[in-house]
């Protein structure tokens, strides 16, 4: 009676059963080539971190800028609005009935 699995070659260097396969590529590797598959990937891993660190660093400057750009947006306009206010109140006070300007 056969069996229904046949052994899958490794895919790196095309010889004999694969003993293993990867879970993420559902790749077949021999020992040795597994290894170094996991290698690579643990390799790739250690890259994405680095680049997501440098991302990440790089993002909190901007937040940070953005933020404080706001505040100085938001103060400006409140500052306007009070000048304003005090500029309105003192043309009432020079147009008040029996005022004269010298």
């Amino acid at each position: 009676m056969a069996s229904g699995t046949t052994k899958q070659p490794c895919v790196k260097c095309n010889k004999g059963g694969g003993v293993a396969t990867c879970g993420g590529c559902q790749q077949w590797f021999c020992a040795k080539h597994f290894n170094e598959h996991r290698q690579e990937l643990s390799t790739q891993l250690d890259d994405i971190g680095q680049e997501h660190d440098l991302l990440q660093r790089d993002l909190v400057p901007e937040n940070t800028t953005h933020s404080l750009v706001s505040y100085v947006n938001n103060w400006e306009k409140e500052s306007i609005a009070k000048i304003q206010i005090a500029a309105e109140e003192a043309r009432r006070d020079l147009e008040a009935p029996g005022r004269t300007i010298r």
